[in-house]
């Protein structure tokens, strides 16, 4: 069976100036994609025995479906070693909280969650270094390639690309137009069948191989989306992507990490609590724009209720009444709701709290409707 590229392809170095042609295998096929996915019922218990609430494990999949490929366009140059980063970790008793680590060790651990969930749902996903990696690392990973006899092995590779230390410059331009390239050449059957790909670029800085704006603007024309998972929080760098994402329309989100980007949620929706398991949706890319929308503008009254099922589930909040109608029956159910589901670690507060604080949400929406 073929792949966009094969999960042992060697390590090659690109060169600083973009003029290196990366090699390109065969591409897989959307109907076989498709044929690898479980069945829902199945990857949704699954994504939920990964720690997600049954609304994200619900998205999650769905994700999985719309997108037939994905890419993740990873930073590993010397930068990337710097030590500044955050990750979560499990503690005593289930307690979690953030360690400092290197911004290649946070990068890491998203990138071997979101490998081992790629595994479980068959979801095609190709992972990129942009400088060869060494200590017999490949630069190019692919997994869930829906053969079950190699998945170990996917992963196995995976560890060893995010065990191998951060060298080299930023040539993000070539990689782009490799990706892109590789999507071009299946864009009818992404077309024919409403699926599209999905492009992750990790990064801490800018380009050193060229103009990022002229290497992303074919996408614009492409059935992509197209994530920026920020690994810094440099003021210099920040503007630098959200210029391009204003300047380019193209269908794309910035995330800051977690903390930055709690941070700026908290300020358009401070009676969410924005954890991990709803930035690791954001990564894994959503065409859903009430997620894009959270870092933007406060949600209005009426979008309450479909962005609290996406978090709950269809089932726990197919009964809330209509907020307009009934506010502070909208807030008790959606207390009601949440009752059943694990509080997420709040990276703002640093612990454990619920989903929604209806109490915050009646001050930011309910005006001065009393809420117990």
């Amino acid at each position: 069976m073929s792949y966009f590229s094969n999960a042992s392809a060697p390590a090659v170095a690109i060169p600083h100036d973009g003029s290196f042609t990366l090699p390109e295998a065969e591409v897989m096929t959307v109907e076989q994609v498709q044929s690898h996915h479980p069945d829902r019922a199945q990857a949704i218990r699954t994504v939920e025995h990964m720690g997600m609430p049954r609304g994200l494990a619900e998205q999650f999949v769905q994700s999985a479906r719309d997108f037939s490929y994905r890419f993740w366009i990873i930073d590993n140059s010397g930068s990337m070693g710097t030590n500044d980063g955050h990750r979560v970790v499990d503690g005593a008793g289930g307690r979690q909280g953030l360690v400092p680590c290197s911004r290649w060790e946070e990068l890491g651990s998203a990138i071997g969650w979101h490998a081992r969930l790629a595994v479980e749902l068959g979801a095609w996903t190709e992972f990129r270094l942009l400088n060869q990696p060494g200590s017999g690392a490949s630069q190019i990973v692919a997994v869930g390639t829906g053969d079950n006899a190699k998945s170990e092995d996917e992963l196995r590779r995976i560890d060893r690309l995010v065990y191998s230390q951060p060298t080299g410059r930023t040539p993000l331009c070539a990689q782009i137009r490799a990706v892109t390239r590789q999507i071009q050449q299946r864009a009818s059957e992404l077309r024919a069948t409403g699926t599209k790909a999905c492009v992750v670029i990790a990064s801490d800085g800018e380009a050193t191989d060229g103009d990022i704006a002229a290497a992303l603007r074919p996408l614009r024309d492409l059935p992509a989306w197209v994530v920026v998972r920020l690994c810094t929080d440099d003021d210099r760098v920040v503007q630098y992507w959200n210029e391009i994402d204003e300047d380019l329309e193209l269908d794309m989100d910035v995330l800051d990490d977690l903390e930055g980007e709690a941070a700026e949620v908290n300020e358009a929706q401070p009676w969410l609590t924005y954890g991990a398991p709803l930035h690791r949706l954001r990564e894994w890319g959503t065409s859903n724009k009430l997620f894009d929308l959270l870092d933007e503008r406060p949600l209005a009254q009426h979008e309450l209720p479909g962005f609290a099922s996406l978090i709950l589930g269809e089932a726990a909040c197919d009964g809330l009444p209509h907020p307009s109608l009934d506010w502070n029956g909208f807030l008790k159910a959606l207390d009601q709701a949440q009752a059943t589901a694990k509080p997420v670690w709040d990276p703002a507060r640093k612990r454990a709290r619920p989903w929604f604080s209806v109490r915050k949400l009646n001050k930011a929406h309910g005006g001065s409707c009393a809420v117990s």
